[in-house]
């Protein structure tokens, strides 16, 4: 009974390779799924694990990939204890058959199940090999005699390489030599010309798309390292056609890759990133060994963008009035662990907050999501007095002047003084620290101490002042040091708590958070 309407849902590894312990890697969410992550994460090894999942459909012209191709035994690996499953839906005629189970191992020297037994799917896998020119594999050096004759499908594929390539070609050919080996051909501006003398890029393109157009109904294509040889703009163009192909013929298309221009495809494409983390447990005796778990993730964060390009992005800007607002923004991102994603930047007085997120409003590089305007919370304490400021520095009646300010409004917050100190930042942590009882850390009871003594001062800021040049420190370890030491008062989360909301609201889309992922101890 033919096969028919096959889906690939989803892949689960218990530990193939370098992958450990992978929950899941969905491929249904799009037709084309791109799977990201750095070298030696296990992108190929999950297209190799997906080649090896079908048989082929009975008299079908594709390669039977098995896992002994992929996972060929070794004196250092035998690949015994490898398991992973699949989750896979089709059709048999009348009968349909949904969320399927199969369960790949290898216990000993066999894997299982029989390979006759595998589900059955038209498959292509395309390799890394096929971006080694095809003149670099000849191993005739005399002349080649070959006939030629039109490429079955040279109109559709023709014109499809024209708009990856931005060139015209006039004609799509099959060259056929002796002992049956065939190459193909093309021509551009008359001059024709085969694989032999072909760019790699044209060679592997030409490979795809014959590929993805040849496959039938339901076909399933994986493709290694899909960017190579592509500039960027031939890259996108490749997408679209590919997309446009699998909906067409409901085929599911499952590549690597390493260019981060996939990420700005996403109406087209399912991105997963790959990451493998290795957590080393205590010391004990004997020694445990260190545990390594793989994750896939679906949303790109700041994180994956690293593993890629070797970049940090920080996404978040947060503005404050000087360096000690500094120090406790920092404290409160360590906290959230979540420095490495924000930058930190002083604007001085208070007046210069709606200043500044007026001018950004103004020419378009405000964002209320991203971006924080932090008050220390000695001034313009209420909605009142802050849209009293907006409209000064966002004047107008209009409704859309109305709308500037509002938003001027939505991207500000505050440190929440409590009203039994003078309000300025250095006030407040100076009664938080001097508020604390004595502490085990000797450097902590130092710092109380010499909080302890201060009494009065002229100026609020020389509550902080004193005990830096007293500690004989510089400026920012103090700060950051006083700052620490100040959030262990029971009144500190208080105190940054519009702050620290603001931070956790956006923590979920901007941090793998692993840990929280990772299974609990035995």
């Amino acid at each position: 009974m033919p096969v028919s309407q096959q889906v690939t849902h989803s892949l689960s590894i218990k530990k193939l390779k370098g992958i450990s312990s992978l929950d899941e890697i969905r491929f249904d969410e799009k037709p084309l799924t791109a799977i990201l992550g750095p070298n030696g994460c296990g992108k190929s090894t999950i297209l190799h694990a997906l080649a090896c999942c079908y048989k082929p459909p009975e008299g079908a012209d594709q390669e039977n990939w098995q896992f002994r191709d992929f996972f060929t035994p070794t004196t250092d690996a035998t690949w015994a204890g490898s398991s992973l499953e699949m989750v896979h839906s089709h059709r048999e005629g009348a009968n349909q058959f949904l969320n399927v189970r199969t369960e790949y191992r290898k216990s000993a020297d066999r894997w299982a199940p029989r390979y006759a037994n595998r589900p059955e799917r038209h498959l292509r896998f395309i390799g890394i090999k096929s971006c080694v020119p095809r003149i670099e594999e000849e191993s005739y050096t005399s002349a080649i005699n070959y006939q030629t004759e039109a490429h079955a499908d040279a109109g559709l594929i023709m014109a499809k390489m024209g708009t990856v390539f931005n060139r015209a070609y006039n004609e799509l050919n099959i060259h056929r030599a002796h002992m049956g080996r065939r190459y193909p051909g093309l021509a551009l501006d008359g001059t024709r010309y085969s694989a032999l003398a072909m760019g790699a890029g044209e060679q592997r393109v030409l490979e795809i798309l014959s590929a993805v157009f040849n496959a039938p109904k339901y076909g399933l294509i994986l493709i290694d390292e899909i960017d190579l040889l592509l500039h960027t703009a031939a890259l996108t163009q490749l997408i679209g056609i590919l997309f446009q192909r699998a909906q067409e013929k409901s085929l599911q298309i499952v590549f690597t890759t390493h260019r981060e221009a996939i990420l700005e495809l996403t109406d087209m494409v399912s991105i997963k990133h790959i990451h493998t983390v290795k957590t080393v447990p205590p010391p004990t005796v004997p020694p445990t060994p260190a545990q390594t778990k793989t994750y896939c993730f679906s949303n790109t964060k700041p994180d994956a963008l690293r593993r890629l390009t070797g970049q940090q992005d920080r996404p978040l800007e947060i503005f404050v009035e000087d360096e000690m607002a500094l120090a406790i923004v920092e404290h409160e991102l360590f906290r959230q662990g979540m420095k490495r994603v924000a930058n930190i930047t002083p604007y001085g007085a208070a007046t210069n907050c709606f200043t500044l997120a007026a001018g950004l409003i103004l020419s378009g590089g405000h964002d209320v999501n991203s971006q924080l305007f932090l008050l220390d919370g000695d001034l313009y304490l209420t909605q009142e007095l802050q849209l009293e400021r907006a409209n000064a520095v966002l004047s107008g009646t209009e409704a859309h002047a109305v709308a500037r300010r509002q938003r001027c409004l939505q991207g500000i917050r505050k440190l929440c003084a409590q009203a039994d100190a003078p309000l300025a930042p250095e006030a407040q942590l100076h009664r938080m620290i001097r508020n604390l009882p004595q502490q085990q850390d000797e450097g902590v009871n130092e710092i109380i101490d010499l909080a302890v003594g201060i009494e009065a001062v002229d100026d609020t800021h020389s509550f902080i002042e004193l005990i830096v040049q007293t500690l004989n420190v510089h400026r920012p370890v103090g700060l950051s040091t006083i700052v620490n030491v100040a959030a262990l008062s029971p009144v500190w989360d208080l105190y940054v708590a519009e702050l620290r909301e603001w931070l956790v609201a956006r923590r979920p889309a901007l941090i793998e958070d692993v840990r929280a992922a990772a299974p609990a101890a035995a």
